[in-house]
């Protein structure tokens, strides 16, 4: 295969990284122990050529770095995959370099493994300016559908849809940009072919605001699960989050069935995009726990949303917890931590029903999207 020369000015020769053509998305890599690929322009996306380096480099053992321009911002999409798949993303600066989500000061990318590994941490100025942000509303969301082939994938991401954006046209696919149009049959079809688990990214927009976001369809011992992420901007007044966010809630309860749901407030650009500085905080707003959560963790719903200010869904014993977190204060997580303690008790009960510990606890995203 052809070498080349990567050439930092005034490094020692065995500390060079070298060329080496193995993908086309490469620019270099360290010895054996890591690949590099810069990656051009203000929206850096997770793009096709790039979910298919990640897909095949996923659980390799060499490491990923990936280096993105200073003043760029990474779409959703690509921070959560980046993420879940260990992958080093680094901010240029100048002659040097810093880690995205530490902000890490890296003098030499030749440095970048050792540096990683140091305990101790020196922090480049640049991480800590922000600009161009404003609040943005987050949905986590896990839900199950039976594994059957009448079920259709697809019903929390309109759910969400029809109650914050109805304007919006929804496209999805697997890299961005997202240009299939919205079709849950043909969008089922897919994920029915690459089972057991497929990434995918949604988008929409409509006049009154932006949604992007990722979907994660696995096969589960409790059927199939469908788990999204969206990240909303400028759907509706950063005032009524909570409200907004509890009335979604409601209706998933009953119009689904969800595991689990979180609602948060952050802070990003106006097309979604987050900044490559320091992030503010997130503030959890809501969180749902539906009847099959709460049986798995073995706690009266009733009582938990009476001592934290909830309310119950479902009918009958198959009851599920919807509790309002957010707080006067910003980035205020006590409430949560709060209900949490409740939920765990002395038994150990979220981690029981998790599966930590046990070995079967199943990592979310541990696999890059499928192009």
């Amino acid at each position: 295969m052809p070498r080349g020369t990567f050439t930092r000015p005034g490094a020692p020769r065995d500390k060079q990284p070298t060329f080496k053509t193995t993908h086309p998305m490469l620019d270099a890599q360290i010895d054996n122990r890591a690949r590099i690929t810069r990656l051009p322009g203000p929206v850096v996306a997770l793009t096709e050529p790039l979910a298919d380096l990640l897909h095949r480099t996923a659980g390799s053992s060499q490491r990923t770095i990936l280096v993105v321009p200073e003043h760029s911002a990474v779409t959703p999409a690509f921070d959560r995959f980046t993420d879940a798949t260990g992958t080093i993303v680094l901010i240029q600066e100048d002659t040097t370099y810093r880690e995205l989500r530490s902000g890490r000061l890296i003098p030499h990318l030749s440095q970048t493994l050792e540096v990683l590994d140091q305990p101790q941490l020196k922090i480049s100025p640049r991480h800590m300016v922000q600009r161009d942000v404003r609040p943005n509303l987050i949905f986590s969301i896990s839900a199950y559908h039976p594994a059957r082939r009448t079920t259709r994938i697809g019903s929390v991401v309109e759910l969400v849809t029809e109650h914050l954006l109805p304007d919006a046209e929804l496209s999805w696919g697997g890299y961005e940009p997202a240009g299939a149009f919205w079709d849950r049959d043909a969008l089922t079809g897919f994920c029915r072919a690459h089972m057991p688990t497929v990434h995918l990214v949604l988008a929409g927009h409509g006049y009154n605001g932006t949604l992007t976001g990722t979907l994660t369809v696995s096969r589960t011992d409790n059927g199939l699960e469908e788990y999204v992420e969206l990240n909303l901007a400028g759907a509706t007044p950063p005032t009524a989050y909570r409200d907004r966010a509890m009335a979604l809630f409601r209706a998933l309860s009953t119009e689904a069935k969800p595991q689990f749901a979180l609602a948060m407030r952050t802070y990003a650009r106006a097309d979604t995009s987050l900044p490559v500085t320091m992030r503010r905080p997130p503030t959890p707003l809501a969180v749902l726990i539906g009847a099959p959560g709460m049986r798995q963790l073995g706690v009266d719903a009733a009582q938990v949303a009476s001592a934290h200010g909830g309310e119950t869904t479902g009918y009958g014993r198959r009851r599920g917890l919807l509790v309002p977190l957010e707080s006067n204060i910003d980035a205020d997580w006590q409430p949560l931590l709060d209900l949490v303690r409740a939920l765990d008790g002395d038994a150990g009960n979220v981690s029981r029903a998790l599966g930590a510990g046990d070995g079967k606890s199943a990592t979310r995203g541990s696999a890059a999207p499928r192009p």
